[in-house]
């Protein structure tokens, strides 16, 4: 579908800047997780996880369908693999304008992020990221080159409710840490998977600009940030739905 941005390319330009501050590496991502130390829990799913392993979002901008964001699970005992996978596209008179792809690979285990491997296609520029959990913190190396995080740091993939009680986040699609603050709204009903679910929408502001709802269940279910002056929304659609689209 076209994207109307009154035909001038400024305009993509600034929603492909929006889109990078909101991705901080790699969206799709929404659950909970536990700090460094703290055991998975071993029950039906692991908080945050739903009971499909897989949560796809249709994302919009204003009325027009933009792309899909879908993160994916799978466990082994207190070992978690989180898939994410980002696909944009804006258009302009049928043009294709702006394209954005993100893939990005996680595992967790115990609850503490152990690897990140993230690739990027930023509108003809393409961004690599690693991590790896060592003895001393987070080793990673991004656009700026090596550094190393504190031992229980979080991503971008968004998943991981817990996201919302920290101050720095690391951005899987550039490699650096990011600040913010959350502050949380009231509870609740939204719409997610076709169904009223019961959420708090949390406001986080500093290097990111943005409203992401987790539910009751700790599931990440909404977001929605501005670009150029229209709504941004990630809505979680059921499992196996065709997002193309998407309502």
């Amino acid at each position: 579908m076209t994207v109307e941005m009154a035909g001038d390319t400024a305009g993509t330009a600034r929603l492909a800047l929006g889109r990078r501050r909101l991705m901080a590496g790699a969206l799709a991502t929404g659950g909970m997780a536990f700090g460094a130390g703290l055991a998975w829990p071993t029950g039906a799913h692991a908080a945050g996880i739903p009971p499909a392993e897989r949560m796809p979002f249709a994302v919009r901008r204003g009325d027009d369908f933009i792309g899909q964001h879908t993160v994916s699970f799978r466990r082994d005992g207190a070992r978690v693999e989180v898939a994410v996978e980002a696909a944009f596209e804006v258009k302009i008179a049928f043009i294709t304008a702006w394209r954005y792809r993100h893939q990005n690979r996680e595992v967790w285990e115990g609850g503490r992020l152990i690897s990140v491997d993230s690739v990027t296609y930023d509108d003809g520029t393409d961004l690599r990221v690693t991590a790896r959990a060592t003895a001393s913190g987070l080793e990673v190396e991004g656009r700026d080159g090596r550094f190393t995080a504190p031992a229980d740091t979080l991503s971008t993939s968004w998943w991981n409710a817990d996201v919302v009680n920290r101050s720095q986040v690391l951005d899987t699609q550039n490699g650096v840490l990011r600040s913010f603050r959350a502050n949380p709204g009231p509870w609740e009903t939204v719409t997610a998977a076709g169904r009223p679910v019961r959420a708090r929408g949390y406001t986080l502001s500093g290097d990111f600009d943005l409203r992401i709802w987790y539910s009751d269940q700790d599931q990440w279910v909404k977001m929605r940030f501005d670009a150029r002056g229209e709504p941004v929304d990630y809505r979680l659609q059921p499992n196996g739905a065709v997002l193309v689209g998407a309502s």
